[in-house]
């Protein structure tokens, strides 16, 4: 998302990501890999409720296709961390397209590792605009 936050910008949106870290763990994040968007935290999950997202389940992390998808993320050069005191490892993402106060998209999903890629969230948003 950072790499291509200009091809939203272009588009006339902006990012901004949320995270259930704690304040400092967000900013010693920042200070490795500072962002072009605001990464808020969120350590009470406000806004994981406010976006009705859900927890998923141990035996759901335990599925062969997720495990594939985070061997795949570690042959990549991806690492696996473990989770930071007050994080909830079973808690599930979302990804939304919000304009003038409004819910324009939404993808939410019971899997952790299932997020849409950022040519999709660029494609939504120029079906939007074609609507």
């Amino acid at each position: 998302m950072a790499e291509r936050i200009a091809d939203f910008r272009k588009l006339g949106f902006d990012a901004v990501a949320v995270a259930m870290s704690r304040p400092d763990a967000i900013a010693r994040y920042l200070a490795e890999r500072p962002l072009p968007f605001p990464l808020l935290a969120d350590p009470e999950r406000a806004a994981y409720a406010a976006f009705q997202l859900k927890r998923t389940t141990v035996l759901r992390l335990l599925r062969p296709d997720i495990g594939w998808r985070y061997m795949k993320s570690v042959l990549r050069g991806g690492k696996i961390r473990r989770v930071p005191e007050g994080e909830d490892p079973l808690q599930t993402g979302g990804d939304f397209l919000v304009a003038d106060g409004k819910l324009l998209w939404e993808y939410t999903t019971p899997d952790p590792t299932d997020r849409p890629t950022v040519d999709r969230l660029l494609q939504v948003i120029r079906d939007l605009a074609n609507d």
